[in-house]
């Protein structure tokens, strides 16, 4: 408070001023005393910035919205001034309860719990007590009455300006007051503004919201009723309006939950403006501001960043098709065009990693469990048989023999559905890319626990070998658990390991659409030609009978 002034509307009484600044003040005394001495509850006023002139504050605020604290000192209000906004953080009141009393006690000296309406920018009690994510306040303002339909009561806090990103502790309330809405009113979520709905207004350029918290409201408010394919009275849905403003978080759960139609949907009288199309023109657009500016912004370097997370977040979830609808006729259509295949090669390039991350994930137990069980064999006591052998003795093992066993009685322990949840998590939409890629995967995770003798044969490994009168180091690839037969029949070509099976993925992927420059990331010296074979070659060797059998990954 230190930062800004209360300027009083026009008309406000010496007395009803002093009320307003004994709620703001968190007075108990002065306000209950003002109260009986006739200061009118519904005197109303602003907050500017200390040392701006101006016309009257944009926002005005009752005595009722000036008692309403911020139980975690996230910003409420807002204060006019020369430029942005500045957040406001009043202090707060000694406990709940005195401040539900000061609330019952202005609205029953006169104070309107839905506001007067006189005021063109007055803010409403309920929709400050939301945004500031106080319980109390609404539970209060619910028991007076108070108006939640029609007002976007459950919209989220739309923060205008330099807010810093919601604490972990905002979060938490405020998906507590939305969950009591929601108990009051199963239809507010559910409402339409001006065509749009809930899910259309989560899209915000201005969110501070941690993923999960956009997670927990949007399962919440589409479990009530908001419909996350609306589109608006042009036509436009929730993940157009997620592309457009530069919402990574909303396009990323909308993504998981859509189908691909929805993901690659244009608009009616467009049908190649794809949220695909969207986020592209947006990037494009601030793009070249930031090249025409010459200086580094960093809003606007921010935005860039979201816009290619939302392109990458985009083509994960099958939005690939989209990028033949895109125009290529004008410069700028193939500049923006350029700009989608450029993400793809990245999200591409990025799949390696994500693919070893779900092996490991998969194989960790495994492998942690194995190590501790192969140090610990030798160790344990048994017994050897009748005199002279000792009773009990230390197990005797030959060379990596222990480390077999425990690999073994490891294999128990692996985790084929971790692998693939990690590789969904990564290729969110149903695509041939993420069919291919995730049985690829689990053939190898199935190979590598229970065809292995340890985890040296799954990983690669260095060995000497004697080559005449010379030592020679040789190097050991990692499991190659999948044969490719010969285009004639069942003889097979040559084994291959899970990296060379995913890369030929990638290729046909990125050859589908025009992607150049996916990075191979291992055995970079021999290019493609180790990844060369098409996908009804591809097999396994089944051991009982030694013949090939086709893995049947088209």
């Amino acid at each position: 408070m230190d930062d800004v002034d209360i300027v009083f509307d026009e008309g406000v009484s010496p007395l009803s001023r002093q009320l307003l600044e004994g709620c703001i003040r968190r007075d108990f005394t002065q306000v209950t005393r003002l109260i009986r001495q006739g200061a009118d509850p519904r005197a109303i006023g602003g907050l500017r910035v200390r040392g701006t002139t101006g016309s009257s504050p944009y926002w005005r605020y009752s005595c009722l919205c000036f008692a309403i604290d911020s139980p975690s000192n996230y910003p409420s209000l807002d204060a006019s001034g020369a430029g942005d906004p500045l957040p406001v953080v009043l202090p707060q009141w000694p406990s709940r309860e005195l401040q539900r009393d000061i609330i019952n006690a202005l609205i029953d000296g006169g104070a309107d719990v839905n506001g007067s309406g006189a005021e063109r920018f007055e803010q409403l009690p309920i929709k400050v007590a939301i945004r500031a994510g106080n319980l109390t306040a609404v539970e209060a303002l619910l028991a007076c009455q108070a108006n939640v339909r029609g007002v976007t009561a459950m919209e989220l806090p739309n923060r205008l300006g330099a807010a810093s990103s919601a604490t972990r502790e905002y979060e938490d309330l405020l998906i507590s007051v939305y969950r009591r809405l929601a108990q009051h009113d199963s239809t507010l979520a559910a409402e339409r503004f001006n065509g749009v709905n809930l899910v259309h207004l989560a899209a915000t350029p201005f969110s501070a919201f941690s993923q999960s918290f956009i997670d927990e409201y949007l399962e919440l408010i589409t479990s009530h009723g908001a419909d996350m394919t609306a589109a608006n009275n042009r036509g436009s849905t929730p993940l157009h309006w997620a592309a457009k403003a530069g919402s990574p978080c909303v396009a990323h759960w909308l993504c998981r939950h859509l189908r691909s139609d929805d993901i690659n949907r244009g608009l009616p009288h467009l049908p190649n403006q794809t949220p695909l199309a969207v986020a592209a023109i947006a990037l494009d657009i601030h793009t070249e501001r930031q090249q025409q500016q010459g200086e580094w912004h960093e809003n606007r370097s921010r935005l860039i960043l979201e816009y290619k997370t939302i392109i990458g977040v985009l083509l994960r979830s099958g939005a690939a098709p989209s990028i033949a609808l895109m125009p290529t006729a004008m410069e700028r259509d193939r500049r923006r065009r350029q700009l989608v295949l450029a993400e793809y090669a990245t999200v591409l390039s990025e799949l390696s990693e994500a693919v070893m991350s779900a092996i490991n994930g998969a194989l960790a137990a495994q492998r942690d469990h194995s190590m501790l069980l192969a140090r610990l064999l030798p160790l344990a006591p048994h017994h050897d048989g009748a005199h002279p052998h000792p009773s009990p003795s230390n197990m005797a093992f030959g060379p990596h023999e222990a480390e077999a066993i425990a690999w073994k009685i490891g294999a128990f322990l692996h985790e084929p559905p971790a692998a693939v949840a990690a590789i969904d998590q990564y290729l969110i939409g149903e695509s041939v890319l993420r069919r291919r890629v995730k049985a690829a995967v689990g053939h190898f995770v199935k190979s590598a626990a229970t065809q292995t003798s340890s985890n040296r044969e799954v990983v690669g490994w260095t060995r000497y070998q004697q080559q005449g009168d010379k030592r020679v180091k040789v190097t050991v690839p990692p499991l190659q658990c999948f044969a490719v037969r010969g285009s004639g029949g069942q003889v097979v070509h040559k084994m291959t390991g899970v990296r060379e099976v995913v890369h030929r993925a990638r290729l046909d992927e990125a050859d589908g659409h025009g992607v150049e420059g996916v990075v191979k990331s291992f055995n970079e010296h021999l290019g493609d030609q180790d990844c060369q074979f098409a996908w009804p070659q591809l097999g396994r060797i089944d051991r009982q009978i030694g013949l090939f059998v086709p893995l049947g990954i088209e």
